[in-house]
This record gives structure tokens, sequence and C-alpha cells, in this order.
């Protein structure tokens, strides 16, 4: 995808390492050692490296062959770590079913399937490989805010090396466009990206896990746990498979 292949020397700037999400994962899944965990949208691998520290067995899911490249570049020395380059509506064919103890889809990755078929389908695929009482932990961001508040865009990410603003625009297909300026502060280079987007509605996400023949547990708007609130711009879903 064009989008992430662009932006993918400046990946870990943007979007850093988050040991805070390793904890929360920790808090839901229990003591990761020998677990087998799926980091859906892995990107350039942070989260994946960081599960294979906890010597989870660490599958790294990407669609993007540049973070692909990246995220087998930085952890190629921990073996319990591998790193596959596939969509993720092949997740089912990737894994034994009932295999799997958590399925981790950070990052605003599932909202880049464009329709509620396809993302019934990957929930439905998730069901099919967890374990019984395995975890599916989902973060997007919080569309009901964004919608009803008419907001066009999210907060800018700037550091010492990027700047990198985000803009929202409403498509009449019920989809958003997702705007992006990335700068590079030493080059000065600028990348404009647009990319499509699927502004799945909070309701419309529990209704799509309960066909799936998972259950919604619990929302949650920060990965330090804190409760779902209707203002919060992340929503966090823990998912619970039980066969």
């Amino acid at each position: 995808m064009k989008f992430y292949k662009s932006i993918a020397p400046w990946y870990d700037y943007i979007f850093p390492t988050s040991p805070m999400q390793l904890k929360f994962i920790n808090s839901k899944i229990g003591d990761l050692d020998n677990k087998k965990i799926i980091d859906v949208g892995c990107g350039t691998g942070n989260l994946s490296i960081l599960l294979g520290e906890a010597n989870a067995i660490t599958t790294g899911l990407e669609l993007d062959s540049k973070m692909v490249e990246k995220a087998k570049e930085k952890s190629a020395s921990l073996q319990n770590i591998s790193i596959v380059e596939d969509n993720m509506l092949n997740i089912s064919s990737l894994f034994q079913p009932n295999s799997i103890d958590g399925v981790i889809c950070f990052g605003n990755t599932l909202v880049h399937l464009l329709n509620d078929d396809d993302i019934l389908s990957f929930l439905s695929q998730c069901k099919t490989i967890l374990k019984n009482n395995g975890k599916l932990l989902i973060q997007i961001i919080n569309y009901d805010f964004i919608l009803d508040n008419k907001l066009n865009g999210l907060p800018t990410i700037e550091n010492d090396k990027i700047t990198f603003v985000r803009d929202y625009e409403s498509r009449e297909d019920g989809l958003v466009n997702f705007n992006t300026k990335l700068t590079v502060k030493e080059s000065g280079e600028t990348i404009e990206n647009s990319v499509a987007l699927y502004p799945a509605r909070k309701k419309e996400l529990t209704e799509l896990i309960e066909k799936s023949g998972m259950e919604a547990t619990a929302f949650y708007s920060a990965f330090d746990g804190k409760e779902y609130s209707k203002t919060s711009l992340p929503l966090i879903v823990e998912i619970k498979n039980e066969i």
C-alpha cells in the first residue's frame, strides 16, 4: 500500500515503541511466556519485538512489503518472532484452528477493511484460530466521537525528527479519507498521502463481534485500562472466544 510504503523509513518516529501496549496485553492474556500471539498490522515490528522479548511465540502479520522488510531486519536476533507478509483476511489459512492464545490488532488496522462483510470475516477467522478463552484485542479510533462532533482530524504528531499532520474527509459512500502530511525536519521533505478507511462505530463493531460468535467483554479508552469514554480518541476492545 503506497500510504505505508512511502512513510516506512520514518514510521518509528511517528509511532514509537509503546511498553504500555505490552503491559495491557499482559493484563488481558496473562503470562506471555510461550503463548502464541499474532500481531496483526505489525508495521515495522515494534510491538512484535516487545512480545518476543516477553518470550511469546510471536507472528507479526503485515501487508506492506517495506514494513515487512524493516520488521524482519529489526527482529532478526529473536528466534521466537516470525514476520509474515500477507493480508489479515487470510489469517485463518495461516494458522491451525484453536491454536492461538491471542490476536492483537492495534494501530487502527481493523478499519482498513472497508465494509462490514470483511470485518466480520476477519473476526470469524480469529474465532476459528483462537483457543478456548483466547483473546482478541482491537484498538481503533473512536469514530463515534469523530463523526458525532464532525472533527476533521487527529492531533498532529511532532518530535525532533518529524511532523505528521492527520486530517479526515467525509465521503458520500460512508467511508472517510484519511489524509496525512509528513514533514521530515532534517531534509524538509514532505510526503502527502490519502487512504480510505471505514469509520466503524462502537455499536456496529459490537454487533459484528456478536455475529462472529465471540463476546466483547470490555471497552477501554486507553492502554492504561481506563474505562471507555464517549469523548476519548482511542477505542480499545477486549474480546473473548469461548468454544
